[in-house]
């Protein structure tokens, strides 16, 4: 690929950047790389971009790297077990993770190298600058760490949850906030939100999907256990 193909395209390779000022109830995420160019093959994946939310996958060999690049604040989901070189603001560190870790960027001009042997590969989901709907950050979730729900981060931006839910199972009647659901498997639900009907729904591994907030009920009405990802944005 030419230089001047990837200086083009490089603004929207990265996470999201940011740009103007905080919206009342929302976090900044557009992210802008520098001029460095990206080595190939391209490292994002895009699974969704909506008014509140762009979500996307990074894929890094060992030795690949991200260059200097300013970012929002964002949550990460670790799909494999891997090590990178991870600088901001002039301090580095070497960092490990394990597949189905999360933890939370503050915004911040950042770059990134797997110095690892093995293939990076995490999700990355972050807030646009679009104020969310009124009460959209309200919630009255299943107790975190009981049954079907983990809990994997809760600060004052997000919550991460990771959900397994068994054949048959189900997710009784609660409030949920706006979120970012990703799938981990294969899987077919009934999902009843608000006072609508009951809604058959089946989605794949590696896909990702948006919910207003809402009042809802899910089943697993599928042959094989439901498993996902869900990132809620408390602004």
């Amino acid at each position: 690929m030419r230089t001047s193909s990837l200086l083009t395209t490089l603004p929207a390779l990265f996470l999201i950047a940011c740009a103007g000022e905080r919206a009342p109830g929302a976090s900044q995420t557009v992210e802008s790389a520098s001029a460095a160019a990206l080595t190939s093959p391209d490292p994002r994946k895009n699974l969704l971009t909506n008014l509140y939310a762009e979500v996307f996958t990074v894929t890094l060999a060992p030795g690949q790297a991200l260059p200097p690049h300013s970012g929002g604040a964002r949550a990460i989901y670790a799909l494999s077990d891997y090590t990178v070189r991870f600088t901001q603001q002039g301090q580095t560190s070497e960092q490990s993770w394990t597949a189905g870790q999360a933890h939370f960027h503050v915004a911040g001009e950042h770059s990134m190298e797997n110095t690892g042997a093995t293939e990076a590969r995490f999700l990355v989901v972050a807030r646009t600058a679009q104020s969310l709907a009124p009460n959209a950050n309200t919630t009255t979730p299943p107790a975190a760490g009981s049954g079907p729900t983990q809990q994997l981060l809760d600060n004052e931006d997000v919550t991460v949850a990771e959900v397994r839910l068994p054949v048959g199972a189900e997710l009784p009647r609660h409030r949920g906030r706006a979120r970012v659901v990703y799938s981990l498997s294969d899987y077919t639900i009934s999902y009843a939100s608000n006072d609508a009907a009951a809604e058959s729904k089946s989605f794949v591994t590696g896909q990702a999907h948006w919910h207003d907030a809402d009042e809802h009920t899910i089943v697993n009405t599928g042959s094989t256990e439901a498993r996902f990802v869900m990132v809620q944005f408390k602004r």
